[in-house]
């Protein structure tokens, strides 16, 4: 069975050069390793896969989404980083895969990636924030493009833009970024739900990320109906065993998917991440703690 993992981070320098160049603050991504696309990164990140039993990592900007003014710009920005994600695919066949970025919220020219980085560059699929510019990415303005994606049978990687509830939300190290995180996983659940998008998007592969955030704590009936959407998780919890054991018990094993936040989550954490994920299975057959 491949072990792949759905929720590890890489920043191309081109990309994180030009956003930077253009006015975005790209410091916190810069100062992660090993984050970026050069050789010695590269090699460094698979010697650790390989180090933790990790067969293939789906790579994915997040929560690095451009957002340039003029809008125009976002879309030279989103190409820079999917040509330089399949770069790196290519430098490891079978080991590597990636998930693009889109110039949002324009429709058209985001419609225009996905053609180009799905149908030319093999990407399995994209990864969005659950709001942009104060605006939901489940709104009915993204509908053209949610149908591209469900007849491309995309994966679409839902993960916090840290700037969910507030301005100290752009700084990862603090607390704000933790809690804030928690609360746009579960609202991305809850406009998911709301927008009917299992029904309407149903070849779409849906992963929230962390687990769902809170969305397991919330009322039997939000509950009952993420349990009967299409909505997957990624097992990142920070090492918060219970967390990840209520997902598991609600939605199956089948429907947790290996995610471990790297390059966050490196070196020993990683393994430590992945012998987490692998005993989802007894853990949602063990009672609550």
């Amino acid at each position: 069975m491949t072990v792949t993992d759905w929720h590890a981070h890489l920043w191309p320098r081109a990309y994180v050069d030009f956003l930077d160049g253009h006015g975005q603050d790209c410091r916190h991504q810069r100062g992660v390793l090993p984050g970026d696309d050069s050789p010695a990164m590269l090699r460094r990140r698979l010697q650790q896969m390989d180090d933790s039993g990790i067969d293939c990592q789906v790579l994915d900007a997040a929560a690095l989404y451009p957002r340039l003014a003029p809008p125009g710009r976002n879309a030279e920005a989103a190409r820079l980083a999917i040509e330089a994600m399949a770069e790196a695919v290519r430098t490891a066949p079978g080991r590597f895969a990636f998930l693009g970025v889109l110039p949002l919220p324009l429709v058209t020219a985001s419609l225009r990636e996905l053609d180009h980085l799905m149908n030319r560059l093999g990407a399995r699929g994209i990864v969005l924030p659950p709001a942009l510019h104060g605006t939901s990415t489940l709104g009915s303005h993204y509908d053209p493009l949610y149908a591209a994606l469900d007849h491309a049978r995309a994966a679409v990687l839902y993960h916090p833009a840290g700037t969910g509830t507030g301005p100290s939300l752009c700084d990862p190290d603090t607390v704000t970024w933790s809690v804030g995180a928690i609360a746009e996983q579960t609202t991305v659940v809850l406009d998911w739900l709301a927008a009917d998008m299992s029904d309407r998007f149903p070849r779409i592969r849906p992963i929230i990320s962390r687990a769902g955030g809170a969305c397991f704590l919330l009322g039997p009936d939000t509950v009952e109906g993420v349990v009967t959407s299409t909505l997957c998780f990624d097992s990142h919890t920070h090492g918060n065993t219970e967390a990840l054991r209520l997902a598991g018990r609600h939605v199956g094993r089948h429907r947790i998917l290996l995610g471990t936040d790297y390059p966050f989550i490196r070196d020993a954490r990683l393994a430590e991440a992945v012998h987490r994920f692998q005993a989802v299975g007894s853990l949602c057959d063990e009672p609550p703690a």
